[in-house]
């Protein structure tokens, strides 16, 4: 499987990317022009039939369309300590429309648990790692991330959800050579991933993903990872909501 992942050097991003060469897939990885990659090899010619890595600026809609073209599937995880989240809904935007010019249907996006309708499900460990977060940005002067990490997941996931379905006109030619103009429906099919609060720890595929449940506790960036490749390879629910955690009490 060919896939497109944007998230940059976030740590979820890059583990997924990791763990994806492992199992064989082939990554093409966006970065933006002045990242720096602890292994810079990974851009030497030893690596091309694995990963590509497609350099760019975030408002660039060439660069978005450049990662995705030719792929399966595209994977978004973005990391508050590497894009402002106040920029994750334009993104988000751009990923679609280069999906939509390039006729790829499947995403998988991981935010996190607290957005959209599991924020009403929330464990109260969970919920108060958000206040603390919320008062530390608040002492650090950071006013600009105060509430606004889990309103931007939730933002995200619903320029992914309210997805319309769209009209895409293809050419095709026939033997004589006249051009016929065709036209089908492009529909994202979508699977949002909420991991609990991420740690770091190795894959123990001992994780709970359900939309059933109140989850509390803590996930590794490995075993979302290892989630995230699953739900891709196993065709998960398309158009559903998973939370993921280590620990779960029925709602």
């Amino acid at each position: 499987m060919k896939i497109a992942v944007f998230g940059g050097l976030g740590t979820l991003a890059s583990e997924f990317v990791v763990q994806a060469m492992v199992a064989s897939h082939f990554v093409s990885w966006f970065l933006h022009t002045d990242d720096e990659l602890s292994d810079t090899s990974l851009e030497t010619p030893a690596y091309h039939d694995a990963i590509c890595i497609v350099r760019g600026s975030s408002d660039m809609l060439s660069k978005y369309q450049e990662t995705v073209a030719g792929c399966d599937a595209v994977v978004v995880a973005f990391d508050p300590r590497y894009t402002q989240p106040s920029s994750w809904v334009h993104q988000q935007r751009l990923i679609q429309t280069a999906m939509r010019r390039e006729s790829i249907l499947r995403i998988l996006v991981i935010t996190a648990h607290g957005a959209g309708d599991s924020q009403r499900r929330l464990d109260w460990s969970t919920w108060a790692k958000f206040n603390v977060d919320q008062l530390r940005y608040m002492l650090l002067g950071q006013i600009d991330m105060c509430w606004s990490i889990i309103a931007q997941y939730t933002a995200q996931e619903g320029v992914v959800t309210n997805s319309e379905t769209l009209e895409v006109r293809e050419s095709s030619s026939r033997g004589n050579g006249d051009d016929v103009l065709g036209q089908r429906d492009w529909a994202l099919q979508w699977t949002i991933l909420r991991p609990g609060l991420l740690m770091e720890g190795p894959a123990t595929g001992t994780y709970l993903a359900s939309h059933d449940h109140v989850f509390g506790g803590h996930i590794s960036y490995a075993d979302v990872s290892d989630c995230a490749i699953k739900a891709l390879e196993e065709s998960m629910d398309i158009g559903e909501c998973f939370s993921v955690a280590y620990s779960a009490r029925v709602a």
